[in-house]
């Protein structure tokens, strides 16, 4: 799915339960709740018993406001028991939005739920939870964002 200036992010489910999403930005706690509905949608559509794996891609991102910041927390922790595990990447580039994303993932409060600078990282804490194929779509979905 391409993201045009007007897509804020993408989700999708391609492969078994994993969910992937990019996000490009998060401008307000609007669209936080919107992105976040359509994450519990992609994991409400998996066969049921079926928890997500989710790889979320937030290299594109900037920082994020304070009302996103604080929406997100809100967010993370209802999600948590919806999530098996969850990989959130930002690249090595943006140290500062990672160091914003793991302060949002501590005060969210779910072990399973990591920020990485890298993709190898996030392939390996999510690898536990998914099939070869799984494994497979995950990281020809973080290939597709060439960092600039």
């Amino acid at each position: 799915m391409d993201a045009s200036p007007r897509t804020p992010y993408t989700v999708e489910t391609r492969v078994g339960h994993l969910v992937e999403a990019r996000v490009f930005r998060l401008a307000s706690a609007d669209e936080v709740d919107t992105y976040i509905r359509r994450l519990a949608d992609a994991v409400a559509k998996l066969p049921s018993g079926t928890t997500g794996v989710l790889c979320a891609d937030h290299r594109p991102a900037e920082l994020y406001t304070q009302v996103v910041t604080d929406r997100l927390v809100e967010s993370f922790q209802y999600m948590n028991e919806r999530l098996e595990r969850v990989a959130i990447i930002t690249g090595f580039h943006k140290a500062t939005l990672y160091m914003q994303l793991r302060r949002i993932v501590r005060e969210a409060d779910y072990e399973a739920r990591q920020v990485f600078q890298d993709n190898d990282g996030g392939l390996r804490h999510l690898a536990v939870a998914l099939s070869p194929e799984e494994r497979v779509r995950a990281a020809a979905f973080l290939a597709e964002f060439e960092e600039t």
